[in-house]
């Protein structure tokens, strides 16, 4: 197996913020339990520039430090309405942020991803696909760096980019607030137009983040320790070679943010180190357009 990049994964999109564009998000009602929580305390996660400020703790910081994070998890064939179990995910995301004049975030991020053997957790090199029989080379995924801009109303990709040809919407729901922890759902929807010339593709993810209000309410902490949790369905990946079968994948995934780079698992800190050294030696020039 090698470090070149294949198949870029919608993870990698839209996951952990990469690539989006965003809708208009905060529709919470002046008397919501975010604000009857937090009215007094810090942050009132009903006004757009104080949820602003929470999303930036929770997705990345209000500094310039370079934020990690990864999820692990398992995907699932569906045919049939009946889940089939294929192969576990390990993925990692590095990003740097920097503050806008109009107060908004700047940030540029990439991820490095590995599939597992659903058994033994092992990097898997070679899959037997046991809907169709056959063994197929399984890709690393390595996609960015990518540009995006945080605001209290979405995400958008920074240089006026996007997904040419897809249709793309993305939204945060209004904070849920339960005694001292907070959650903001991500929602992601990416599809082909009914029009569009080509395989057909769907991607669908919602990303839950957790962490607490102390932490939000802390005007000492740059970021939080933020827990991760998403769900995806998405159309078959190519290199499964399913043709025109009907069906698609679903990823289960959990995980949390990081403060440095030995704090990823061991497995993602000895796969990295071998097969994309430069990753493990500098993220931050990579984030910075020195290298990758």
């Amino acid at each position: 197996m090698t470090n070149t990049p294949t198949n870029p994964s919608r993870r990698s999109a839209l996951g952990f913020g990469t690539l989006a564009l965003g809708l208009p998000l905060m529709g919470a009602a002046i008397n919501s339990p975010a604000q009857a929580q937090t009215k007094g305390k810090g942050l009132d996660l009903t006004n757009k520039a104080d949820f602003l400020t929470a999303l930036q703790k929770m997705r990345g910081a209000l500094d310039e430090r370079i934020c990690m994070g990864y999820v692990k998890g398992l995907y699932y064939g569906v045919v049939d309405d009946r889940l089939t179990p294929l192969y576990g995910v390990l993925g990692g995301t590095f990003t740097r942020y920097k503050k806008l004049p109009d107060g908004n975030f700047e940030g540029r991020t990439f991820e490095v991803a590995y599939f597992t053997d659903w058994d033994t957790g092992a990097l898997l090199e070679n899959f037997k696909n046991p809907y169709t029989g056959e063994t197929v080379s399984v890709p690393q995924t390595r996609m960015g760096p990518s540009t995006i801009i945080i605001t209290p109303d979405g995400l958008k990709i920074g240089g006026g980019g996007g997904l040419p040809g897809m249709k793309v919407s993305h939204r945060f729901l209004p904070a849920r607030v339960v005694n001292n922890d907070v959650w903001i759902v991500e929602e992601s929807f990416v599809s082909t137009p009914p029009d569009f010339k080509g395989p057909k593709f769907a991607y669908n993810e919602v990303t839950t983040m957790q962490t607490t209000l102390s932490e939000l309410n802390n005007p000492k902490l740059m970021q939080t320790l933020t827990h991760v949790h998403y769900s995806v369905v998405v159309s078959w990946r190519p290199w499964l070679k399913m043709g025109d079968r009907p069906g698609h994948l679903m990823g289960n995934a959990a995980g949390r943010r990081l403060e440095k780079m030995t704090d990823y698992p061991a497995e993602y800190q000895e796969w990295t180190k071998k097969y994309h050294a430069d990753v493990w030696a500098d993220p931050g020039a990579i984030l910075d357009g020195k290298k990758g």
